[in-house]
């Protein structure tokens, strides 16, 4: 009879062991989701009137080569803007950067900038070169200030299809030269999306490092978080391309 209640007593012991390793368990699990979580919050900072002027002035450097399509001279300018960018308060940031969004906006994006013509595919190509440059710092903005939202996400699939566009266009038109020169500045994109900087694909993998944590406390499945993840990529794929990164998540 006490063999029996030991192995009894024996057996409560065992599970009361595993349940206190799996209890454990998951708050390993949701200290590491945490800090996943904790690494995408925004941090924001104050900064003295003076290097506001600073930034100011510099991204009014950058406007003004960007709208005057001098690639090399708003190259440079966005060399000046420091990492600082990526913590000041959201409205100076607006201020800093809407010009750039505007004149991305009106002049490449909209249906109004696809319609413009070029005089010779060395024409084309600064066009393009200066607005998908201007896409680059902007959507890198974005991330390092970890606001992956519905901006960031359009910039990379709005500019695919602005190109693509211009391919077909061109391809339509007869234009044999334009026509190969938006190719290449497509698959450049394209390589650009597949990156480890695309924007799409670092919005899925903030998406699913964001969702763990609720994965850990059975708020919603793992499968549920990788559809959200994966809807990023919608936008681009209803425009004609599927991104290969998607793998990363199944």
């Amino acid at each position: 009879m006490n063999f029996w209640i030991n192995v009894f007593f024996a057996f409560l012991s065992v599970l009361s062991s595993i349940k206190e390793q799996q209890r454990e368990n998951r708050a390993v699990a949701e200290r590491v989701a945490l800090k996943k979580f904790e690494r995408y919050l925004p941090k924001r900072i104050d900064i003295e009137e003076a290097e506001q002027l600073a930034l100011k002035s510099i991204f009014r450097d950058i406007e003004n080569a960007y709208t005057n399509y001098q690639v090399e001279a708003m190259a440079a300018a966005m060399a000046k803007v420091s990492n600082r960018i990526d913590r000041v308060q959201n409205q100076l940031y607006i201020d800093l950067h809407w010009g750039m969004e505007g004149f991305f906006s009106n002049y490449f994006k909209s249906r109004r900038g696809r319609r413009r013509q070029f005089g010779s595919p060395a024409e084309f190509e600064c066009f393009v070169k200066v607005h998908t440059r201007a896409a680059l710092f902007l959507g890198e903005c974005y991330c390092r200030r970890n606001e992956y939202n519905g901006p960031l996400v359009c910039l990379e699939f709005e500019t695919f299809e602005v190109l693509k566009e211009y391919v077909d266009q061109f391809r339509n038109a007869g234009m044999k030269d334009f026509e190969e020169s938006a190719q290449v500045f497509m698959e450049k994109w394209i390589e650009h999306i597949e990156s480890d900087q695309g924007f799409i694909r670092r919005c899925a993998h903030w998406q699913m490092d964001s969702y763990e944590i609720g994965i850990v406390r059975g708020q919603f499945s793992r499968e549920e978080a990788i559809q959200w993840a994966r809807n990023a990529a919608k936008p681009l794929i209803l425009r004609g391309y599927t991104p290969k990164w998607l793998d990363e998540f199944k």
